[in-house]
């Protein structure tokens, strides 16, 4: 069943689909756990214990893609999880983020091209609920962009006494480069489907 019916012109959500009942899977809670795991790595952070926050983080992103992969492969994807599985990503990413940029100011720009990448994807992403079309799923330019995010702030963390300012810098500026090679990609696949 389709999240989104379209009738005449307005698109209706059927709310039914996202009861608890019909969403019951592995990767909904494992989205669930990354959601709950959010306090605890700022909480981490804050407390300057920062091998454990990385700890943590790295957790997070091997739920993330366990999640994926156990919900492609055995047919476990639900109209929740769609909502969920995104969302426990970009809050993830994005107050772990913003909380890293006052320790290091050399994330800065990472923070505002994370939120300028996110804004641009919901904008899509309604336009195309508007139209009657389901948003596009993530595709492996998104994941490698993911991925890396991950990977240079659990290096960042781990490192953090011994690593100098520009290889900070240099990490930063090397995931908004793929955030923004990302971001095009997803724009470029939007102008087409449109």
């Amino acid at each position: 069943m389709m999240p989104f019916s379209t009738q005449g012109q307005q698109n209706k959500i059927n709310l039914q689909q996202f009861r608890p009942s019909q969403n019951r899977s592995i990767p909904n809670l494992l989205s669930v756990i990354r959601l709950l795991l959010i306090p605890l790595m700022i909480y981490l952070y804050l407390s300057n214990r920062y091998t454990w926050a990385a700890g943590v983080l790295i957790f997070s992103f091997a739920t993330d893609v366990a999640d994926g992969y156990i919900a492609r492969r055995f047919n476990q994807v639900t109209p929740l999880g769609k909502i969920l599985d995104p969302l426990a990503d970009k809050l993830t990413q994005l107050i772990f983020t913003v909380a890293l940029c006052f320790n290091y100011r050399q994330t800065i720009p990472l923070v505002v091209v994370l939120v300028i990448k996110e804004l641009v994807m919901l904008l899509l992403g309604v336009f195309m609920l508007k139209r009657g079309a389901e948003p596009i799923s993530a595709k492996w330019w998104g994941k490698l962009s993911t991925g890396a995010f991950y990977t240079a702030v659990a290096a960042i963390l781990l490192t953090s006494d011994h690593l100098p300012d520009v290889a900070i810098w240099l990490l930063s500026a090397a995931v908004c480069v793929l955030m923004l090679f990302s971001l095009t990609r997803y724009i470029i696949l939007f102008q087409k489907q449109t």
